[in-house]
């Protein structure tokens, strides 16, 4: 899944940030959705025909046959408005559902590994990697019935961490950057945090920070950060290295100077 799905690009505001703002539970269901069409059809033609009662029952929703297949269907409008995929409909046959770019931008869909590899050389290069910087969705998930049951807020924050790769190294975030760059409220971030800490798939930490990096003093304010590192499922990758910044780096503060000792002038000799 390429990054900007979930933070912030340009002056596009994220799909993800608008998923959310979905009424009801329906923001969620589209997500999952989303995110099942993504792992089901992420080779060519990237399309599938599969009716709505096979998603429903993929995503676990109640009633497959009746009120989910129409969650679904409710779901694939949700997508097809922000330009996710798009939908060819066949009289008395299931829909053929397209995916597109993660963007929203609705241009065809491809992968972004692939995308990312065949970048040419130079500035033109660098901001074709830069729009195809992708991360993984780990399959356990799925299998353990973590995104099926997961609400949107807590689906939200599993992939604002996942993108961050705060499966293979502890990150945290700036209070004052967090909203602007992922277009999530404080409320959503604090409950979907929980979620995941109640599943398991995420540990948080708090780290102190010293006024003066190096130095510890009695006069020192006590503050700390928050550090998320994403646990069991979500976590396949090698063991969680130094913390990784996602907010601008605190400013060094200069060491008081030391004051230098004067020296009395040395009288002359007497002559």
């Amino acid at each position: 899944m390429r990054k900007i799905f979930v933070r912030l690009d340009s002056n596009r505001t994220p799909r993800l940030a608008q998923l959310l703002q979905v009424g009801g539970r329906g923001g969620g269901v589209a997500l999952k959705l989303y995110l099942a069409l993504l792992w089901r059809c992420s080779s060519e033609p990237y399309q599938t025909s599969k009716p709505h009662r096979a998603w429903a029952t993929l995503l676990g929703l109640e009633e497959p046959e009746g009120k989910g297949a129409r969650r679904v269907a409710a779901a694939l409008k949700t997508l097809e408005g922000l330009g996710l995929v798009s939908v060819r409909r066949v009289p008395a046959e299931p829909n053929v559902v397209q995916l597109l770019d993660e963007s929203g931008d609705g241009s065809e869909y491809a992968p972004p590994s692939t995308e990312y590899a065949r970048a040419p050389k130079g500035e033109v290069g660098d901001a074709r990697r830069a729009r195809n910087v992708y991360f993984k969705v780990p399959s356990k998930l799925w299998l353990e019935g973590h995104i099926q049951s997961l609400d949107a807020p807590g689906l939200a924050m599993l992939l604002i961490l996942l993108a961050e790769q705060a499966d293979i190294r502890p990150v945290w975030f700036s209070t004052d950057v967090f909203p602007q760059r992922y277009c999530i409220s404080q409320k959503s971030r604090a409950a979907g945090t929980l979620r995941l800490v109640e599943r398991n798939l995420l540990r948080v930490e708090r780290q102190p920070l010293s006024e003066f990096p190096g130095q510890t003093s009695v006069f020192d304010r006590k503050r700390s950060r928050k550090l998320y590192n994403l646990a069991g499922a979500a976590a396949e990758g090698p063991a969680p290295e130094a913390a990784a910044e996602t907010g601008p780096k605190p400013a060094r503060q200069a060491r008081p100077a030391r004051l230098k000792t004067l020296r009395r002038p040395t009288r002359p000799p007497s002559g």
